[in-house]
This record gives structure tokens, sequence and C-alpha cells, in this order.
């Protein structure tokens, strides 16, 4: 195999992906083929296989560590696409069959997975990583801190590659500061301490704009003005709110997973200064003092001083925003990222490729 054949892609992800990149119309969203289109310019050809619905796939509907199990896939993948070079699996329930059976069926593609969420807690998603991330050839991680916990549980992070985050940073762009505008957070996600915010915000002057649906515990006497946003909202409008913010806070709790790094690379690539808590799978895109203020996890009293910082210093939130708009166009734009998950995905195959011809 050379550098200059094309590779053959499958992308199993979790739950139906197909929907929206369809019905994709240009600014209105980011571009989610973005990066396929990059790679098959580079000889990288994906085919995107979403779960079945019902009556075929009878977990269809259900979450989408569930969905992704999807066994009628996972046949087809087994005995219609055995001459790809790599599979791919967003998170692992999506290669949980196909893992488990590759030997017995003489299935001989790379297997890798894409993206990993720990989970001490949730047992039926530790039995399934238990099965899956021992099995898969290649992890490709959002994050180098999850290295070590992968090498730790499972004695594989040789097979680990870090791939980090991607933005559009062509749907998300800087627009003109807003030193008056709301402080903003974002997520949904178990990794978020909204607590921890109203606590440092209580009793601020300040407008907080919060889009959630978690629940929120607001004391009473709370001087600073919330909104709450529950309501699913566009991506041109969830961009509106970016634009619109003085800066953005991503508060978390000490979490195994990449907790944040979307909402932080949104308002990175937005130009908007960011506070964040120090949760180690996000070091890898956070400078504190450069690109962002970085807190300790659960301390109101440090979030708040960095909030007063920002509220006092335009000029440094201004340039903050401005090095985190440097940093994901150098290390997170679909192009960069294309680029770097192609060469991770040609090396898999190639390495694949020779141990087929050693192996017969």
């Amino acid at each position: 195999m050379t550098g200059d054949r094309r590779i053959r892609v499958v992308l199993t992800p979790p739950e139906p992906w197909w929907p929206r990149r369809r019905q994709h119309v240009p600014g209105t969203e980011p571009d989610l083929m973005a990066i396929y289109r990059a790679m098959a310019a580079a000889g990288i050809d994906v085919e995107l296989i979403d779960p079945n619905p019902r009556p075929w796939n009878p977990l269809f509907g259900l979450h989408p560590i569930y969905m992704g199990l999807d066994p009628l896939r996972a046949l087809k993948v087994l005995t219609r696409r055995r001459q790809v070079d790599v599979v791919i699996s967003s998170y692992e329930s999506s290669v949980a069959v196909i893992s488990l059976l590759r030997r017995m069926c003489g299935f001989r593609p790379a297997i890798a997975m894409w993206d990993i969420a720990p989970s001490e807690k949730w047992k039926i998603r530790q039995r399934i990583q238990d099965v899956v991330v021992p099995r898969v050839d290649r992890i490709f991680l959002l994050g180098s801190a999850q290295r070590d916990y992968i090498d730790r549980k499972w004695g594989v992070g040789d097979r680990c590659s870090v791939i980090w985050q991607n933005v559009d940073t062509e749907f998300y762009q800087p627009q003109a500061p807003q030193p008056n505008g709301p402080i903003l957070a974002i997520g949904d996600d178990h990794g978020r301490d909204f607590d921890t915010l109203i606590a440092a915000v209580a009793d601020l002057d300040v407008d907080l704009v919060l889009k959630t649906r978690r629940p929120l515990t607001i004391p009473a006497g709370f001087r600073a003005r919330i909104r709450q946003i529950k309501e699913r909202l566009s991506f041109a409008a969830l961009r509106d709110l970016y634009a619109a913010a003085s800066f953005v806070v991503v508060p978390l709790r000490a979490t195994l997973n990449v907790s944040g790094v979307g909402s932080s690379l949104e308002a990175m690539a937005m130009g908007k200064a960011l506070i964040a808590s120090d949760n180690p799978p996000l070091r890898d895109y956070l400078e504190d003092g450069h690109n962002c203020l970085i807190v300790p996890p659960s301390d109101p009293r440090r979030l708040r001083q960095a909030i007063e910082k920002l509220l006092a210093e335009p000029v440094t939130a201004r340039e903050l925003g401005q090095a985190g708009r440097v940093k994901v166009e150098q290390l997170s734009s679909n192009a960069v990222f294309a680029a770097r998950l192609g060469n991770e995905i040609r090396q898999l195959a190639e390495e694949n490729f020779a141990r087929r011809r050693i192996t017969p």
C-alpha cells in the first residue's frame, strides 16, 4: 500500500447522523460534511452508515449507547464491507458487535473508536467499554489526559492517538466586542457546574444567560439577573447568543470526559474571552492567561475574581478572545482537523495492511 492509494472507511455513529447532513443549508449551521470532503480530496473516502430504525433495530429511539449496538448494521458491515480499510465507531457501542465477531468472521479491516466517554458510575457503559476498548486497533482521543486513564484501566495506551476536537471556524467567526453584553454559559452534560457559577455572581450587578436544560437553584435575594434558556435553539440563534455576550464562562466539575470542549471552542472561534474550570481533558486547548482564564473547579470565590477581572478589563478580554481565535484556527479548524484525522486513518490502514500481508 502506498500513500497514493485511496483509503475506504466506514463510519458507524451511535445515532442517525445522515438526516442533519442531508438537510444542511450553508450559513445556517456548522458544515458537518466539511471534514469528510477534505479527507476525500486527500484520498480517504468515508461511508456513513447510520443505525437502522425499528423494527430492524429494536433499540432504536433509546439512548445512543443502546441504539448504536444495532446488530443488523454490525452484520451488514461484517458481511458486505469486508474490503474496506478501516471501520470507525463514534464512541464504543457502534462497534461492540463487530469487535466481538471480527475473528470469528475473518473480518480483516482495522477497527478504530473515535472519542470515549469514560464512565465510573454507568455500569452498562463500563461493560461495553470493557468489551470494545481492548479489541480495537486504535482509539482517537479528544484530549491527551484520557490516554493515562485508558492505559491504567485497559493497558492499551499505546493504541491511542490524540486528534483533538474540531469547530467550524467559518460558521463561528469573531464579531464586534460587546463589553456591556451578558455573561454566557452553555451546556447540558453532567460535567457542568452551574451552582458554582450562580454562587460566584450572586451579589454582582451583572446579566447572566444560561443556555441549559439542567435544573437551576437560584437563592433568594439574588442580585444578578439570570435568564435561563431551556428550549432547543437553531445554530444561528446559538451563534447570536455568543455574539451578544461580553464573555463566556464554562463552569465544570473535574471529569474524565472532555466536558465543555464544544462550548469552549465555539466561544474561542467567536473571539470571545473565556473563563473555564480546570478540567484536565481540556488542558490541550486552554492556556491560562493566554487564551482564557482557568479557575479551580467548585471554587466560587476564584471564579468570581476571574469574572470581576474581565468585567473591569475589557482590553484583557479582547486579547484573550483574539488569542482563542488563533488557537482554534491552528488546532481545530475543519481543514486542520481533517488533515490530522486523515493522516491517522491512513497510518492505521497501512499498518493493518502490512500485518495482513505477514499473517495469512
